[in-house]
């Protein structure tokens, strides 16, 4: 593949709402639909890549739809000199909007996988230094245009996620996953600690019932929503219950206080909202906030830095996770070939549970885990119609 035929002739974005037919709710959303951003990108040779981020997780991102569609317009348009090199240009938009970075880096490094005729887990490298920034770490590789598709990943297990409801919808929900095969369930808490503990424990009863005793493991995710004296009092009754870890307990960018909960916390604590990129994995180690941490391509903004986060992890002793916003298929693909190619083995894959609908296909769940496409690139078809897109460097008519 020469540099001429790699050369980005085409880029263009679009919002797309996916329904739900089970609500999204938790400590700081409560939404009936997904709003995802789509890009698509056009190489020179013909070959062409997507993207999908979410548009409404601003309590996670810091953005919507709104802010990322107007830093796509704000691009110069496709053949500007500043296409030249886009994996500078997406690490020049991630310093302002990262979601929308990762739309350019990823819809590039599929058109470039699909090009070269690879998976796209298979162009990546996990990365191994101090801040992951060694040879290779999260690049695109070269490689010979005689090498096929394959081979195949194994199968990437991934959590079933159970959000805010009744006990008794938490129960169902836990039997249904314990059912399916899945070995991890995360539970949505950080509410009314009650409520919380007697889903916490409909959950347990329901997969222990199933799977056997301690069978199936159980992870919390509180979204920042309790204060250290809540969340120290819920870490002595979510370790009788046997959950694995605690995401985010306290408001995100709180070091202190999340290290005043892990000092007496009898379950390990995961960071996910206070932790972005290599800077932060390191601010949140010196201060002895977490025992892991949760790390997303929204927040991070490229592979490249996503890469990074991922050694500083390993680097500090750090348990080290990849997740992503709920989203449609083309968001969970992504995130599969990240944890494959990073050789993350803790992922959440399956954000697209509880769409009613959705534009995207070519991705499969079975026994609890996520079978990576046999086809190039990201390996999925996108039901979306470029010629309704509009081209990066328009502004949005309704930013």
């Amino acid at each position: 593949m020469t540099t001429a035929s790699a050369a980005v002739t085409g880029a263009a974005y679009g919002v797309v709402g996916l329904p739900l037919r089970l609500k999204l709710r938790h400590h700081a959303v409560d939404t009936a639909e997904l709003t995802e951003v789509f890009l698509r990108i056009r190489l020179a040779d013909g070959a062409t890549g997507w993207a999908e981020t979410r548009g409404n997780g601003a309590y996670a991102t810091h953005h919507t739809a709104g802010s990322i569609t107007a830093a796509l317009g704000g691009l110069p348009p496709a053949g500007d000199q500043a296409w030249a090199d886009p994996a500078a240009l997406a690490t020049r938009l991630a310093a302002h909007c990262p979601p929308a970075a990762a739309l350019l880096d990823i819809a590039r490094r599929d058109a470039v996988a699909r090009s070269r005729g690879l998976p796209l887990w298979a162009t990546l490298t996990a990365p191994r230094g101090r801040d992951g920034t060694g040879a290779g770490a999260g690049r695109t590789e070269p490689a010979p245009a005689s090498v096929p598709a394959g081979p195949a990943h194994p199968p990437l297990p991934t959590h079933a996620p159970i959000g805010f409801g009744t006990p008794e919808e938490a129960a169902a929900l836990a039997t249904a996953a314990a059912e399916a095969g899945f070995g991890r369930v995360k539970i949505r808490v950080g509410g009314d600690q009650d409520r919380d503990r007697a889903r916490v424990g409909a959950v347990r009863r329901a997969v222990d019932r199933v799977t056997g005793a301690g069978t199936v493991t159980l992870a919390a995710d509180a979204n920042g929503g309790w204060d250290v004296a809540t969340a120290r009092a819920a870490a002595r009754w979510l370790a009788d219950h046997g959950v694995a870890w605690l995401e985010q307990p306290t408001p995100p960018g709180d070091l202190a206080a999340m290290a005043a909960v892990r000092t007496h916390s009898p379950v390990p604590l995961w960071a996910d909202e206070s932790v972005r990129d290599a800077a932060s994995v390191h601010a949140l180690a010196d201060a002895g906030a977490a025992d892991g941490v949760h790390l997303k391509l929204e927040k991070a903004g490229t592979v490249d830095a996503l890469a990074a986060a991922v050694g500083a992890a390993r680097s500090r002793g750090l348990a080290v996770g990849l997740g992503q916003m709920d989203c449609g298929r083309l968001g969970c693909a992504t995130t599969a070939h990240l944890a494959a190619g990073l050789a993350v083995e803790v992922a959440e894959l399956w954000g697209c549970a509880h769409l009613a609908h959705d534009v995207t296909d070519g991705l499969t769940l079975h026994r609890g885990a996520v079978r990576l496409p046999d086809g190039a690139g990201l390996g999925v078809r996108v039901g979306v119609d470029p010629a309704e897109l509009t081209p990066v460097g328009t502004v949005p008519a309704h930013p």
